[in-house]
């Protein structure tokens, strides 16, 4: 591979032949502030408003409004009734030039950007609930607006809504009023931010307040769960303290507020100074701590540490400065995903930190087998399709190496800079790139090119060997990655050396060539030697040829990173040292490592490995390495006594609701039909989010009996909670050679509710069936939501891409089984919280 063939600059699988360069909006006049006046309509879920402007209009007009599916009732420009047009999605007003007060009164049944949450036939106990959803470009739907990220504006909004409801929206509560069955709750925010931050949400709340080195904080939790907000939401004030001295800049607004709503259809959404998050983070003391006492550090189960982490560190990146465009969307993102994983490094050590990052690798490599693109590009059709594992978690990853790259003070300076220098304004990733060149000294242009303009990452295949002789390591080193990469990478690379006397160097290797042979002068044979310590470089896969004893000797490091690099060697060389050596690794001080290990034992899956596995249950404390064993245990298919044994930990309430969740996974994987009768009672299993359903669904699923999709079928319907409803409908792609399953994945793909139907996809796509192909094309064109429409339009490729082919039937199968564990791992990810 060479230059000569940038497929880097687009990548692979990514681009569509109709797609075209996107680029920011121009609308050609300034909006000062708007004042919105809402009455909500919770019956008829409708929306009557007046939206005011201040804007300035350098030219002589006129000006336009983004304004979808409303119904637009007059337009006044400085009191006066003003010529105006309308095609439905555009309001356009006729204006000179000049500084004018335009305002809208329309009326608005939104499909989208402002979700009505009411009691229905099949819901009849929910409290009424309204919250919006702006980003990417939703607000439109509910209020008209200038709705691209460079257009910033302060704003109020004045909302009537029915009592007992509350309105909670940005900046700070000017004043309620008592209108006898309705109230007005006034709010106002004084600092200008983007349209698709303009956000509120009403209901029946629980309010829990909390001072903050004078920041007010508060957390909206429905009525009735205000016992249960602590929970979630305890370290938000260290995180607000930690963020602010990090970067140099105190948090930017005048107050902070989270609100949990239903059927939120993110686990969070960053509005500014009001972030709404799904109500499926409120969770109880035993899903936080199972079997103990809150707080429990280093034995937490379920947290919402991550999503309030994430969200909080929009307030700076995205809220303080946000993206210019979409195509910059990883200003935001990968800055929230990597403070993030900055704060758990403060708040739970080094370890964590680590593995959080490693995490992310895993997830971004995921999606890697599916397409590459550069993080930063203009090639896409729906804003949506930019919210992806390339934008937050290799994000992430570039930003940590820049990190290592620069060091911790010139990275920080660098931060406070951009911060700074665009305060309550836009920029692009120049921008960052200018800030960070000005704080370290240093040109980034190479790096940027690398790491955030091109697509892939850098593949290492390393070895090394001793020459008792010269008494010299030979350490070789290549860099194999394909054409849809950078062809040859920079790389500050460190490797650890361990040697027999206890002696431990580093030693490091500036990789500039494709291939590099280094000689290190050695008195005696290494133990061990291992790449890049301490994750400098987090954006790349490595392969090495490792010998058992060389890995052995490695789970001693006192690097995290080179004891999940051997625990690793351990699981592909399955031997009976290899089980040794994961056994010890059990031990191992990070919970981490030891779920690593025990995940590699059941992949070895020798009854050896088996005997492990069943003594590590019996001494394991920490509920995610029990999670861990226990789905190990799924891998030991017709074994009686692991039936026995998993039976044991669903049946037990003292165990964690994940690891019961586990449980009822692999009880089902061990194919022994005799249970359906356990995991249907485990169904009734009360859990946190019905995590023990899902399981018990998904067991059944294994299990295939005809009484087992009987059961699956009737958890699809209307009425069972919309996360029950969604893992039914997923694993229904088993099963669609079954008529009746066929017709039900047919009616779910055009659910009302997007968990659902986003569901319905991966059961078609587990399938590859190609009778679905006429929906998938009406879904790929028509669906209001932009990530289904490309996931819709991704499967129908595959189906297709597979006709073509004329793929044989094992290789069919195979391909089919990949993608479920895929979509497995990806539906886990949504349990645990997926954010914004």
């Amino acid at each position: 591979m060479s230059f000569d063939k940038p497929n880097y600059l687009v990548g692979r699988n990514f681009v569509y032949s109709d797609y075209r360069p996107r680029f920011p909006r121009y609308y050609g006049y300034s909006v000062k502030h708007l004042k919105a006046q809402l009455r909500i309509n919770i019956n008829e879920k409708s929306i009557t408003g007046i939206a005011e402007y201040q804007v300035s209009v350098p030219g002589n007009g006129p000006i336009s409004l983004d304004a979808a599916e409303m119904r637009i009732n007059r337009v006044l420009v400085d009191g006066s009734e003003a010529r105006f047009d309308y095609d439905g999605r555009v309001v356009t007003v006729y204006v000179g030039q000049g500084d004018h007060v335009v305002s809208i009164e329309y009326y608005t049944k939104p499909r989208k950007g402002a979700y009505f949450i009411v009691p229905d036939e099949y819901y009849r106990d929910r409290k009424p609930m309204v919250w919006t959803q702006g980003e990417s470009e939703d607000n439109h739907y509910w209020l008209p607006l200038p709705d691209y990220p460079n257009m910033k504006f302060t704003s109020e909004l004045i909302i009537t809504v029915p009592k007992p409801l509350m309105a909670v929206s940005n900046g700070e509560l000017i004043e309620t009023k008592d209108l006898g069955q309705e109230t007005l709750w006034h709010w106002r925010l004084d600092k200008p931010h983007s349209a698709y931050l303009i956000a509120f949400a009403a209901g029946e709340f629980d309010v829990v307040r909390e001072d903050c080195d004078g920041v007010v904080l508060e957390h909206y939790v429905p009525k009735g769960m205000g016992d249960r907000a602590r929970f979630s939401f305890h370290r938000t004030c260290d995180m607000m303290k930690f963020y602010s001295e990090y970067t140099g800049v105190k948090y930017p607004w005048p107050n902070y507020k989270h609100v949990a709503v239903s059927e939120f259809i993110y686990g969070g959404m960053e509005n500014t100074t009001v972030t709404i998050v799904t109500d499926t983070t409120i969770h109880d003391e035993h899903a936080h701590c199972p079997g103990g006492r809150f707080p429990c550090p280093g034995y937490e189960d379920f947290t919402s540490d991550g999503l309030v982490a994430h969200e909080l560190a929009h307030q700076w990146f995205g809220d303080y400065v946000t993206t210019k465009d979409w195509a910059n969307i990883w200003l935001n993102e990968a800055f929230a995903t990597y403070f993030e994983a900055l704060y758990m490094e403060h708040a739970k050590g080094r370890d964590e930190f680590l593995y959080e990052l490693y995490q992310n690798l895993r997830s971004y490599l995921n999606e890697y087998g599916r397409y590459a693109r550069p993080i930063v590009t203009r090639l896409y059709k729906d804003p949506e399709e930019m919210f992806d594992r390339h934008t937050y978690e290799k994000g992430s990853l570039v930003l940590h190496t820049l990190r290592s790259l620069l060091g911790d003070e010139a990275f920080r300076r660098g931060i406070n800079i951009y911060l700074t220098r665009h305060a309550h304004g836009n920029a692009d990733t120049e921008d960052l790139r200018k800030a960070l060149e000005e704080a370290s000294g240093q040109p980034l242009d190479w790096f940027f090119t690398q790491f955030v303009y091109s697509s892939g990452h850098p593949v290492i295949k390393y070895s090394w060997s001793y020459d008792a002789n010269a008494k010299l390591v030979k350490l070789s080193i290549s860099q194999t990655q394909g054409d849809d990469s950078y062809p040859i990478y920079r790389l500050p690379l460190e490797f650890e050396v361990k040697y027999p006397s206890g002696k431990v160097d580093t030693i490091r290797v500036d990789l500039e060539e494709r291939e590099a042979t280094i000689y290190v002068p050695a008195s005696e044979r290494p133990l061990y030697v291992c790449i890049d310590p301490q994750f400098k470089v987090a954006v790349k896969s490595v392969s090495a040829d490792k010998g058992v004893e060389e890995a052995l000797a490695e789970l001693g490091s006192g690097s995290l990173m080179c004891r999940l690099e051997a625990v690793d060697s351990l699981a592909r060389d399955g031997s009976a040292r290899a089980v040794e050596g994961l056994a010890k690794a059990l031990t191992d001080p990070f919970w981490g490592v030891r779920a690593e290990a025990t995940r590699a034992l059941g992949k070895v899956g020798t009854e050896d490995a088996l005997r492990v596995l069943l003594n590590a249950l019996n001494s394991e404390g920490h509920p995610r390495v029990r999670q861990a064993i226990v789905e190990a245990l799924g891998n030991f298919r017709g074994k009686a006594d692991v039936a026995k044994v998993l039976v044991d930990v669903l049946r037990n309430p003292s165990e964690s609701y994940y690891t019961r969740y586990r449980a009822a996974q692999s009880l089902g994987k061990l194919g022994i039909t005799e249970y359906v009768g356990e995991l249907t009672k485990a169904l009734d299993y009360p859990s946190h989010n019905y995590v023990i359903t899902q399981g018990a669904l998904e067991g059944l699923a294994e299990l295939g009996t005809e009484d087992a999709v009987n059961t699956i079928l009737k958890y699809t319907e209307l009425g069972k909670p919309t996360l029950v409803r969604a893992t039914a409908t997923r694993v229904l792609g088993k099963f669609v050679g079954d008529r009746r399953v066929y017709e039900r994945v047919r009616q779910l793909l055009r659910d009302p509710y997007f968990r659902v139907r986003f569901a319905a996809l991966a059961a078609v796509e587990s399938s590859l069936d190609p009778r679905f192909l006429d929906i998938l094309d009406e879904l790929a064109m028509r669906d209001l939501d932009g990530r289904v429409r490309r996931y819709a339009r991704d499967v129908a490729k595959r189906i297709r891409d597979q006709l073509s082919r004329g793929v044989e039937y094992a290789r069919l199968r195979e391909e089919i089984d990949r993608i479920r564990e895929e979509q497995r791992r990806i539906a886990e990810r949504l349990d645990r919280l997926e954010y914004k």
